[in-house]
C-alpha cells in the first residue's frame, strides 16, 4: 500500500486500515477518503462481464444492504428524487465552488475548492480504470465527489445491480454492517441511490448515479444528525450529469 501526505490515506483494502488516538473526523473517519473508492470498486464487481451477466436474487421488502459483494435488484421503477427544501433561498446562501468533471461529464457544488487526485483501480478481470476524486475537508466535515468510467469487462446492463453492489461493499464499514436507510431515486432520469449510515458515531451519506459506463458518487461525512442538513442536501442536489 502506498501513502500520500496529509490527513487522508490513499485507497487501500479495509483490512489494512488501523486507527488510534482521539476520535476525530480525520482519525475515526480515516477510511472516508476511501469510502467512495470502495463504493465504485464494489459497483464494478457487482456484475459479471457482459457476455455472462449475473442473475441477482429478489430483494427484501425494504432495502437493507448486507455486507456482500453482490446486491439484490428489483424490477419496480425508482421514485423521483426530491430537491432540498426551498426554504433556504438562494439569495441567502453563501457562494459555493462548482467542480467540473473530466470532459464536462458532470458539475457539482462544494462549500470551497476541493483537492483533486486520481486513483487507479482494477476490475475483477484485471482491467485498469481511473477514479477522479475531489476531496474537501473542513474541520470535522468532509465532502467527496468521485467519478469513473468502467472498462468494457464490467457489465453495466443493470445499473441498479452495480449500485447495490457498491452499497453492499461500503456497508461493511458502517455500524452494524448496514445502512440506516437506502432510497432508490431517479436523478435526471437516471437510476440513483441515496443512502445514510453511521461509522464510529459520525454521519455518512452516499449519493450515486450511473449513466452508461460512467458512475458518479457524492460522499459526505460529518457530525451525527447532519446527513440530511440543508448544506448536505444542497451538495447532493447540485450534481448535474453532463449530456
Amino acid at each position: 500500500m502506498t501513502t500520500r501526505p496529509g490527513r487522508w490515506p490513499t485507497f487501500a483494502p479495509a483490512a489494512t486500515i488501523r486507527t488510534s488516538g482521539r476520535c476525530t473526523i480525520a482519525r475515526c473517519m480515516i477510511t472516508v477518503w476511501m469510502i467512495a473508492g470502495w463504493l465504485i470498486a464494489g459497483a464494478a464487481l457487482a456484475q459479471a462481464p457482459a457476455q455472462a451477466p449475473a442473475q441477482a436474487p429478489a430483494p427484501p421488502a425494504e432495502p437493507s444492504p448486507a455486507p456482500a459483494s453482490e446486491g439484490a435488484v428489483t424490477a419496480s421503477p425508482p421514485p423521483t428524487s426530491q430537491s432540498p427544501p426551498a426554504a433556504a433561498a438562494s439569495a441567502e446562501q453563501a457562494p459555493w465552488h462548482t467542480v467540473t468533471g473530466p470532459e464536462k461529464s458532470f458539475t457539482a457544488d462544494l462549500p470551497a475548492p476541493p483537492k483533486y487526485t486520481t486513483i487507479e483501480l482494477k476490475s475483477g478481470t484485471g482491467s485498469l480504470y481511473t477514479v477522479h476524486q475531489y476531496l474537501l475537508e473542513q474541520d470535522e466535515v468532509a465532502y467527496i465527489v468521485e467519478t469513473a468510467t468502467y472498462p468494457e469487462d464490467i457489465n453495466v446492463s443493470n445499473p441498479r445491480t452495480n449500485l447495490q453492489g457498491g452499497l453492499d461493499n461500503l456497508a461493511k464499514s458502517m455500524e452494524g454492517a448496514k445502512w440506516t436507510s437506502v432510497d432508490w431515486v431517479s436523478h435526471q432520469g437516471l437510476t440513483a441511490t441515496d443512502a445514510v449510515g453511521t461509522r464510529r458515531g459520525h454521519a455518512i451519506r452516499s449519493f450515486s448515479v450511473m449513466k452508461g459506463r460512467q458512475v458518479f458518487t457524492l460522499i459526505y461525512a460529518g457530525s451525527p444528525g447532519t446527513a440530511r442538513s440543508a448544506d448536505v442536501n444542497r451538495f447532493v442536489a447540485s450534481l448535474h450529469v453532463g449530456p
